[in-house]
């Protein structure tokens, strides 16, 4: 009973007073915020400044800005292992440690940006509940499950642990407790025995016991058990039993309080006294059943049962103080009771309750204010009664966290302050809108509200004295010497004692209007009256009163007098709504004008309402500009000085927090504390800084009345406002310290943030901690969000950021926590930001964070190195380019007169050609017309083609001479083209015949006359037949149309064939001079740029198309019409030269007719020899002329192409190839590859025939495989000697392997291929000599070839058919055994040779060797061979 009397007493107390309590104002969050979920448990600041929430739903974190949430995921990697968080701390190494609700501890590397394994080892979601840091290196965790684990850091911020539990050293995996000792060893208390870990062992002290608590004291570490037993370990090293617990002992908790172990149990509380190691009951208030310990933020202790009081143990004092929280009709209705205790940095305790709000209490006045929870809860500090969780942050606001409804920060707003309510709290009319505050000459305080009430207060303000009505607002208060009060009315004039001066018309001394604004007594104690209308009016004492003189009445705005200031220099400053008027009282007194001005109008000052003027006593007026700020002027020391008054503006751009500034009163330390019309500002004029205030929630009471300000005699400020009188201690309010830090919170790429754990990342540490960031050249467009984690100001705080080489001045100070950038170019930036508070300071210390942008490899310095090395190269090439241009065009220009001279020389060689062409064509017309032999004609006939052929290619000559000198003509002369194109088609017949080509020649119409120039048609249609012809292979087609188009005037001819056709790429470049074409070897396009030149000259056009069926068509056009032809491109019709040209050609027309007719008549004859020979050559004439010389000693077979030459070759059994080299498609070098490696063929002996002389093309035949390179012209009797040469050279190798018996191998190889053949059928023939039945066949299929192909094969390599050469074999080897010293019979060596027959043997043996076997064993050989070389001689 007097222990609940003790409780009424002590919160009665607490509630008391007529002064308002601590003041508060409220932001709340919740998920609508960010927030991962509305019921927090636990609240937690970390080193850096970030607030973590533990949630129902994961894991928050807020800078300030922003929330980002963790929750469980699934996966390898660790995460949070639980969404329920009950506890949150951080380590010396930050990291920090989360406490789950289902028995599991999670770690979060706070550098890293993620959560690890704690274990090191996989085993992070074991079972474990508390976690103990021993030191910067260890830490342990326990649990009740799975016994413990002690944890150690490493360098590389990785762990490693060793757990302890009952298969590995503990009896029980129950951890009770868990402490460093006195002696430094860690002591571990579980349920079943007493365990030691010295570092290095876990030592067992006891293995039975439940022990349950350690305390540490002095040099001793003391043990207790469940069962009440009190154990020692000390300096000797051994546990001991001390004391123990009378009676039955259930146990609750305990707690150290400086000498004394308090240890509660479920009826009693018990004291152990570490020094003299005795037990006794605690003192009575500490007698709490069934109680619960915690520890505040400043490890304060507070106990609670279940009563609804919470104890609080002063652990400095010893002190017990109990508050009684939770009445019975609370406590009814919650589970269990919980509390949660803050001992903010002020002083104030928070105590939150979970079913009955949150307490707040002033230590340093006593004064409890309870804050709950009402309907309309998003007005009320806390969403509800049943907090979870109380926390203070560096910035001293009050985190309160309630269930379901979220957390809400808590700002104090009164710190240092008093608000005197003098109408009492919760009146929100003018009753408590202080407008006038005065002290009069005993030291009372007195004050004027807004509703006509005046009220007096003792010089400290603490009682109120007594409270007066007038009536009406009174705005000042002075007075006199004798002692009388003097009131200035707002309405009612002037009241002085108990007599009221007001306007009176009539009276002219009277007072100038009833609006009296201000008063002010001088230093001679004359009283000045400043009136809202009326001017300026001075008091004169008269028999009946007052009389008073008027100043200032010149305008509207100098009637309106605002304020009255006397300065040091007794000089009078007066303020009203059109600036200020300085003078001296005594100089107006004789001349009213004695006054100086300054206003907004004449540019001295920022506005003309002045509202204040006072001074900082150290030599400096302040004047407040209505909307403007305020003007400091310093005080003059001279009289004239006041002429040329200076003043220094400040607004709220230099920090004010307002611009309508009310008052100005200075305090102890010179600082000038400002009160605006929203606000308060503390003003240091030595440094020019501000610090800004708001002392209230109420918006009323931030709004301060006008020239209301006062200092009191302890130095506190007091200040008018419009709810109640603000009394401030300036040495106790909090001034606001600029945070000097700025953290950068998060990096943001392409709007997602980055962690240090994500593939690509840039960081390799959050980037809280991180001083530099490497950016990829691709990530140079980012964000970067910064905080100072002024919680107190968030909102207010301003952010002003420079990058360093990017930007040339700081950004203009936003709100805005971020910084963005686009597009960096490669370099190194250094981003500096810096911060303002919600008082405008501005932190001195700027934060940098180092930013690298890496360059592509391309503009990387070894790419830059590489681009030099590229480009002296490239520079040094074009260099060698240009030298070489300009060498080459030197050359170019030597070359063209060479070319020139070469043209010239030609000409003049051409010219000399013809001189004796004509005496052979000459001579040839004369031997037609004599009586040739028929064996004569064919050649006679080779002899004119040949003559005509050349007189062509001369004329050509001439002709490209002319081009060269742009100097072709016309020759125009009417004549049948049809006729004169079908000449032309006749001299290509016999070509076509021996290629066995399709040559047809398709006219439009039998005769057109038109006018050509015949020798420029015919160099035309000659080579593009030419060409047909030459790249057309045997069996091809080639048709030759023409087609009059008399409507278009237009001559078409066109020749196609089937041939190879032309590339796409070299279409192009056709008809330019000197083309060279991949697709005829080494030709040079001369012909058909020749004829392109002279198509042009006739006024016609060349075009080239592909075949549809493959090959090539060229289409030559020439017009009909004369018209189009110049008069000098026609010759003289009649001409004598022409009739005489004329009759040469018919002339020729009949010898080659009559030669025709001839030739037709000639028979072939049989050839001398069987030797067969192959001819293959392109030209038809050569290819006949070689036909017709070699066909008198060979048997000769032709092919027009290397292709053919090749299929003909592999299926007909020559002696001897004879080819052309340059021929179309296949060329005699590559025939010749292809025979030589063919092994069909490649015994074949090859001669090659060209008119290429070169050393290199010479090399170049025999590197393919050739025996003879015979160059054009050649003597068909040097072409004839060679070839019997090739063949008789095989004839006698032939022979020497048939006579010598000492010849073991033929010697007719002319390839490797031949040689392997060679080599494998006589291994053959060694295996199967004394096999009689070996056949042909046999030793076919033994050599891996055909019977026909074998045949040739052995006949082409040693001469012989199959069946001689088995027989000369066997003869060989017969004579080598008879020459043998084994002296073997003739029958013997018969049978070992394969033939059973001795009597046949020695008629082979004589025929081959022309002894019998008997002679050439008796020595007969000897003779033999000699007279063989003997007749050898003789031939030679």
């Amino acid at each position: 009973m007097n222990r609940l009397f003790f409780l009424l007493l002590f919160i009665i107390s607490f509630v008391g007073g007529t002064h308002a309590a601590v003041d508060l104002r409220a932001t709340r969050f919740t998920t609508t915020s960010g927030l991962g979920n509305n019921s927090v448990r636990y609240m937690y600041q970390d080193s850096k400044g970030f607030i973590w929430m533990g949630t129902l739903n994961g894991l928050s974190r807020f800078d300030g800005t922003s929330f980002v949430t963790f929750r469980p995921r699934k996966g390898n990697r660790p995460s949070l292992p639980d969404h329920r968080v009950q506890e949150i701390v951080e380590d010396q190494n930050c990291f920090l440690w989360i406490k789950m609700t289902g028995e599991q501890v999670g770690c979060y590397d706070l550098k890293k940006d993620r959560f690890v394994d704690f274990t090191g080892c996989g085993e992070y979601l074991r079972h474990y509940w508390n976690v103990y840091f021993v030191n910067q290196n260890e830490a342990w965790v326990t649990g009740e499950r799975e016994g413990c684990r002690l944890i150690r850091y490493q360098e590389d911020r990785t762990f490693t642990s060793i757990a302890f539990d009952t298969r590995n050293g503990l009896s029980s995996n129950v951890i009770n407790d868990l402490k460093v000792g006195a002696e430094g060893y860690v002591w571990i208390a579980t349920g079943k025995g007493l365990y030691c870990w010295n570092g290095k062992k876990l030592h067992a002290l006891d293995r039975k016991l439940k022990f349950r608590e350690i305390a540490v004291y002095d040099k001793r570490t003391y043990f207790l058990t469940d069962g009440g037993q009190i154990f020692c370990y000390g300096k000797d090293q051994i546990l001991k039993k001390v004391v123990s617990i009378p009676n039955s002992f259930a146990f609750c908790d305990e707690l150290v309080r400086g000498k004394e172990w308090l240890i509660f149990s479920e009826e009693q509380t018990w004291s152990f006294h570490f020094d003299t190691e005795t037990l006794t009951l605690a003192e009575r208030a500490l007698q709490i059943k069934r109680a619960q310990v915690i520890k505040d933020n400043l490890g304060e202790h507070w106990v609670y049962g279940n009563n609804g009081v919470l104890t609080w143990i002063d652990s400095r004092t010893g002190k017990v103080t109990p508050f009684l929280l939770m009445p019975e009709e609370k406590r009814n209705y919650v589970d269990r009771e919980r509390y949660y205790v803050v001992h903010d940095s002020r002083g104030i305790i928070w105590i939150g309750t979970y079913g009955n709000g949150l307490f707040v209490y002033d230590v340093a006045n006593g004064q409890m204010k309870h804050i709950v929870a009402n309907s309309d809860n998003m007005q009320t500090l806390i969403g509800s009664d049943f907090l979870q969780c109380v926390m203070e942050d560096h910035s001293g606001n009050i985190w309160v966290s309630s269930e379901y409804t979220g957390v809400s920060r808590l700002e104090v707003l009164n710190e240092g302050t008093l608000r005197i309510l003098p109408a009492g709290e919760g009146k929100f009319d003018r009753s408590n809108t202080v407008r006038t505050l005065y002290r009069d000459s005993s030291g009372n305080i007195i004050l004027s509200t807004r509703d006509g009430k005046m009220y007096e207060y003792d010089s400290y303000l603490n009682n109120k004295k007594e409270e007066m009505a007038y009536g009406s607002n009174i705005y000042a208060v002075a007075e006199d010497t004798n002692g009388v009060r003097w009131y200035a009315s707002r309405t009612k004039g002037l009241i002085v004692g108990n007599r009221v001066y007001m306007h009176n018309p009539l009276d002219s001394s009277s007072l100038s209007t009833n609006q009296v604004f201000c008063l002010l007594k001088d230093h001679k104690n004359r009283i000045w009256v400043g009136t809202f209308g009326g001017g300026l009016d001075l008091a004169i004492p008269g028999k009946d009163g007052y009389r008073f003189r008027h100043f200032l009445t010149s305008t509207y705005g100098q009637r309106q007098v605002r304020v009255i200031f006397e300065d040091d220099n007794h000089w009078i400053w007066v303020g009203t709504s059109e600036g200020v008027y300085v003078f001296d009282p005594d100089a107006l007194l004789k001349n009213p004008k004695a006054y100086y001005s300054y206003t907004f109008d004449n540019g001295m000052l920022r506005s003309n309402e002045i509202r204040s003027i006072t001074s900082d006593g150290k030599g400096h007026i302040l004047i407040a500009e209505s909307g403007a700020g305020f003007s400091v002027c310093a005080l003059p020391a001279k009289k004239e000085v006041y002429q040329h008054l200076q003043f220094e503006h400040f607004g709220t751009e230099d920090g004010l927090v307002n611009g309508m500034v009310q008052t100005f009163v200075s305090d102890k330390n010179g600082k000038v504390w400002i009160t605006t019309e929203y606000g308060v500002s503390c003003f240091d004029i030595s440094r020019k800084t501000f610090e800004n205030y708001f002392f209230s929630t109420n918006m009323l009471g931030n709004v301060y009345a006008e020239n209301c300000g006062l200092r009191l005699n302890d130095g506190r400020i007091a200040l008018g406002t419009n709810y109640g009188l603000t009394v401030i201690d300036p040495s106790r309010v909090k001034h606001p310290e600029s945070k000097t830090k700025v953290t950068f919170t998060d990096l943001r790429l392409n709007g997602i943030s980055v962690s240090p754990d994500e593939p690509d990342s840039p960081l390799d540490m959050s980037l809280a901690y991180a001083s530099e960031v490497n950016l990829r050249y691709n990530q140079n467009s980012f964000v970067v969000e910064f905080s100072t984690f002024d919680y107190l100001g968030a909102g207010w705080s301003k952010y002003s950021y420079m990058l360093e080489i990017y930007d040339k001045t700081w950004s203009v100070p936003s709100s805005l926590n971020f910084a963005a950038y686009k597009n960096l170019s490669p370099g190194t930036y250094y981003l500096h930001v810096k911060a303002s508070d919600a008082s405008g300071l501005w932190g001195a210390e700027e934060s940098v964070l180092k930013i690298v942008v890496r360059p592509p490899f391309w503009k990387t310095p070894w790419a830059y190195i590489l681009y030099i090395i590229v480009l002296s190269a490239l520079l040094y090439t074009v260099f060698r380019i240009i030298r070489n241009m300009n060498t080459l065009r030197n050359k170019v220009k030597v070359e063209e007169q060479l070319t020139e001279y070469k043209l010239v020389f030609f000409t003049n060689i051409s010219h000399e050609f013809r001189t004796p062409l004509t005496l052979i064509q000459g001579a040839l017309e004369k031997i037609h017309r004599l009586k040739v032999p028929k064996d004569m004609a064919y050649s006679l006939k080779i002899m004119d083609k040949s003559t005509e052929r050349m007189l062509r290619l001369i004329n050509q000559l001439l002709e490209f001479r002319k081009m060269q000198n742009n100097k072709l003509a016309l020759s125009l002369e009417e004549t049948d083209v049809i006729a004169f194109l079908y000449e032309i088609y006749l001299t290509f017949k016999d070509a076509a015949e021996s290629k066995n080509m399709e040559f047809r020649f398709i006219p439009s119409c039998q005769s057109y006359r038109m006018f050509i120039d015949k020798g420029n048609v015919d160099k035309v249609v000659y080579n593009i037949l030419s060409n047909a012809f030459k790249y057309t292979p045997s069996k091809g087609k080639i048709e030759f149309v023409v087609n009059v188009d008399e409507a278009a005037g237009k001559l078409k001819m066109s020749v196609s064939d089937t041939g190879v056709g032309i590339p796409k790429e070299k279409r192009g470049e056709l008809f330019k001079r000197f083309m060279q074409s991949n697709f005829s070897g080494d030709s040079v396009g001369v012909g058909l740029h020749l004829t392109h030149e002279l198509v042009n000259v006739h006024k016609g056009t060349i075009e080239y198309e592909e075949n549809p069926g493959g090959g090539s068509i060229f289409i030559v056009t020439l017009p009909t019409d004369k018209s189009v032809y110049e008069e000098k491109d026609f010759l003289v019709p009649n001409n004598v030269l022409l009739r005489e040209e004329e009759k040469a050609e018919k002339h020729l027309a009949d010898v080659v007719l009559k030669d025709e007719e001839v030739t037709d008549e000639f028979l072939p004859v049989n050839p001398l020899n069987k030797y067969k020979v192959l001819i293959v050559e392109d030209d038809n004439d050569v290819r006949e002329f070689l036909k017709e010389e070699m066909s008198v000693y060979f048997e000769v077979v032709t092919e027009a192409d290397g292709d053919a030459g090749l299929e003909r070759a592999r299926h007909y059994d020559a002696d001897l190839i004879i080819s052309d080299v340059m021929m179309p498609r296949c060329s005699g070098f590559e025939l010749t590859r292809k025979l030589k490696n063919d092994f069909n063929t490649s015994h074949i002996p090859v001669i090659l025939l060209t008119g290429m002389t070169s050393v290199e093309n010479h090399v170049k035949g025999v590197e393919c495989g050739a025996d003879a390179y015979i160059t054009k012209p050649f003597s068909p009797r040097l072409l004839l000697a060679r070839a019997f040469k090739l063949i008789e050279q095989r004839e006698k190798l032939k022979e020497k392997f048939s006579h010598d018996p000492n010849q073991v191998r033929p010697a007719l190889c002319s390839s490797d291929k031949d040689k392997l053949f060679v080599e494998k059928m006589g291994r053959i023939m060694e295996t199967q000599l004394g096999n009689s039945q070996f056949t042909v066949d046999e030793f076919a299929s033994m050599m891996g070839v055909g019977r026909s192909i074998f045949y040739r094969k052995v006949r082409g390599v040693t001469g012989y058919s199959p069946n001689e050469y088995i027989r000369i074999m066997r003869m060989k080897k017969a004579a080598e055994l008879l020459a043998s010293p084994e002296n073997l019979t003739v029958a013997e060596v018969s049978y070992q040779v394969g033939i059973n027959d001795p009597f046949y043997f020695s008629k082979c043996f004589k025929l081959q060797f022309g002894v019998t076997p008997s002679v050439y064993q008796k020595g007969g050989r000897a003779d033999t061979e000699k007279e063989k070389h003997e007749s050898a001689g003789e031939e030679e």
